[in-house]
């Protein structure tokens, strides 16, 4: 008895096209355009957009002042060969 050829065996799972329509992605319209904003509109949500950047820019700042003084803290602890304490 021969064994089958293992490439045959898996030929219809691995071909390519796939055989099942619902393989394929799904077609959509295309997005329609965006309706234009009027000068005051596109102002009003920039300046909440620039709000919100200052925001994140804060508090990415904040972080980064954070980790520095944790580095620092833990820099010195080696300097002076103590023990760890359990960090936050």
């Amino acid at each position: 008895m021969a064994w089958p050829r293992r490439g045959r065996r898996y030929q219809r799972w691995w071909g390519y096209p796939p055989q099942y329509p619902y393989a394929y992605p799904p077609m959509y319209p295309p997005a329609a355009q965006p309706m234009p904003q009027s000068p005051e509109d596109e102002l009003a949500a920039l300046e909440d957009y620039k709000k919100e950047l200052e925001d994140e820019k804060a508090s990415i700042e904040k972080e980064i002042s954070d980790v520095e003084a944790r580095i620092k803290e833990l820099k010195a602890m080696l300097e002076k060969g103590g023990v760890q304490p359990p960090g936050p």
